[in-house]
């Protein structure tokens, strides 16, 4: 599972490797999973929610949950996938964002309330997404069985133990971050990526406290 999952995000150009980025919190790399380019497949796609799917067959799993955007997607193929395993019909939904976390917004709290749930996400690199949709899951009288990602980035940090529920995933991609202070690249030199990431908004904050000061 771990290497068909790998050979699917390269055939669809989405593991990007020795380059510079940067992520939303700011935090440096060499190596982004651009799992954008995986959605566009749809047999790719399926296929990943299949996986899924097969992991968690032998649950008694009745609704999938994921947050938004990207995880719209998963949750709905993955719930197709566990209701043909299962001949039943599991429900897809997900947790949009609030203020400061997710919710399960439309109507949708009352399609997880006494329900057995799969939580499931496209990569975690600190686990705050899942653990928000566990959260509200189970703020909506859900009862989350389990979690799981495609690919997990910190193998060693993002665990059962820190979700807080069953969680696995599908495959595990280790990639160092750095603070800007201490990152390799920008000791070296490596321009920033600022086509993909969050390189471009680092930049042009690094511009403004340059110009504040």
């Amino acid at each position: 599972m771990q290497n068909e999952v790998i050979d699917i995000l390269t055939k669809v150009g989405a593991i990007l490797p020795n380059d510079h980025f940067v992520g939303t919190s700011g935090r440096n790399f060499d190596t982004y999973i651009n799992k954008d380019m995986l959605y566009p497949h749809t047999a790719e796609t399926s296929r990943i929610c299949e996986l899924f799917a097969e992991r968690h067959k032998d649950l008694p799993i009745e609704a999938v949950a994921a947050p938004a955007l990207g995880g719209i997607i998963l949750s709905q193929w993955t719930a197709h996938h566990l209701s043909k395993v299962k001949g039943r019909e599991v429900l897809g939904i997900y947790a949009e964002k609030i203020s400061d976390g997710l919710a399960l917004t439309r109507g949708y709290d009352r399609f997880v309330k006494g329900k057995k749930v799969l939580v499931v996400e496209d990569l975690t690199t600190t686990g705050g997404s899942l653990q928000k949709v566990i959260e509200a899951v189970k703020g909506a009288g859900g009862n989350v069985l389990a979690a799981c990602v495609m690919v997990n980035k910190s193998p060693s940090t993002v665990t059962a133990e820190t979700i807080g529920v069953p969680f696995s995933a599908l495959a595990e991609l280790v990639v160092e971050t750095y603070v800007a202070a201490e990152c390799p690249m920008c000791k070296s030199g490596v321009p920033i990526n600022t086509t993909i990431g969050h390189g471009k908004k680092f930049l042009e904050q690094m511009q403004n406290s340059r110009s504040d000061a």
